[in-house]
């Protein structure tokens, strides 16, 4: 069974999440108030410009917005089986680990109470033509072989897994976690990005003409899930709704299903987004900071006090540094709530 990991003080990335600690926080100073949420870092980050005040000013704001973990972007396994690299992502790790090296050792560097995880791209298909390939035991190997390396070479503390498309149950995704387990042992914390559901039956009123009713992952698949890892990250996004109350409410039932399904003392962050890239999944308007937290809330008040303590954080993703008005509005909907 997983460990609960989470440092009192632990903090890294641009995703964000956060925790349930108020009341006597603040009246704390910054370095002993408990470091629950987690950003996520894009490749801007991970292989950008270290000798600048950047990276200094960041690790600043998360420890004051209460921000312990930080899931940096390391690497993409390409239709190669090779593992990208570089700021476009069009060279090969291997030619740029040096500057990952150089981040983790710098963000370190400017606080040692923040944790950095190296976040891992998976496609489960080569291309739409060439179909599937999650289930291939050697492709598992190269996979468990590179986090062994993030982890002993490179100095990250933990690993996230962002397997995708993972729209229903799939056992190879058990598979592939536990073959990470044996690699980087039971200390090292393995956190996985987990897919939402897009039409569960518990929000008929919210389905989607263009995917199926029921693409979703069913309860005890979501338990096998969190008893195997250390932390799961729920993606907030990309939910294809068009309205901004099926959107909070759509929020509501994944932290209340999550909640509802834990059995172990697993790690749950919620992944909030924070960025404009639209699509037909995501529509900026709809799918805000704002009405995300709103969603979490609204979630954890559909829980008994008991099992709101179970939520660890939020995690923010996030296509820019967070301005001041971001970080306003993180720190009233979820820190000061």
């Amino acid at each position: 069974m997983p460990r609960n990991r989470l440092r009192v003080a632990a903090a890294t990335g641009i995703v964000l999440a956060a925790g349930a600690v108020l009341g006597s926080l603040a009246f704390r100073s910054p370095e002993t108030v408990p470091l629950k949420n987690a950003i996520w870092l894009d490749r801007t980050w991970t292989y950008g410009d270290l000798e600048s005040d950047r990276l200094r000013n960041l690790t600043g704001q998360l420890v004051d917005n209460q921000i312990g973990t930080a899931y940096a972007y390391v690497s993409s396994l390409g239709i190669d089986n090779r593992w990208t690299g570089g700021i476009q992502g069009t060279s090969s790790f291997m030619d740029s680990r040096s500057i990952v090296d150089s981040f983790v050792r710098a963000f370190k560097r400017h606080n040692d109470n923040l944790r950095v995880f190296g976040w891992i791209e998976i496609w489960t298909h080569l291309d739409r033509v060439d179909g599937y390939r999650l289930d291939d035991t050697n492709l598992h190997s190269n996979i468990a072989d590179f986090c062994r390396l993030l982890v002993t070479q490179l100095g990250f503390d933990g690993v996230l897994l962002d397997v995708k498309p993972m729209f229903s149950d799939n056992n190879d995704l058990i598979r592939l976690i536990r073959r990470v387990r044996s690699a980087v042992g039971m200390e090292v914390p393995i956190a996985v990005a987990v897919t939402a559901d897009l039409t569960p039956p518990d929000l008929r009123l919210q389905n989607i003409e263009s995917i199926a009713p029921g693409t979703m992952w069913s309860d005890s698949f979501k338990k096998r899930v969190m008893v195997s890892v250390d932390e799961v990250i729920l993606l907030m996004y990309q939910s294809y709704r068009q309205e901004l109350l099926d959107y909070v409410n759509w929020v509501a039932y994944h932290v209340e299903t999550y909640i509802d399904a834990m059995e172990t003392s697993t790690n749950i962050l919620v992944s909030i987004p924070n960025y404009d890239g639209a699509s037909s999944a995501h529509n900026p308007a709809i799918e805000t900071m704002e009405k995300a937290l709103d969603g979490v809330n609204e979630g954890l008040r559909r829980l008994d006090e008991e099992q709101r303590l179970l939520l660890t954080g939020i995690a923010i993703y996030t296509d820019e540094q967070l301005n001041q008005s971001d970080w306003t509005t993180f720190r009233e909907l979820w820190l000061e709530r």
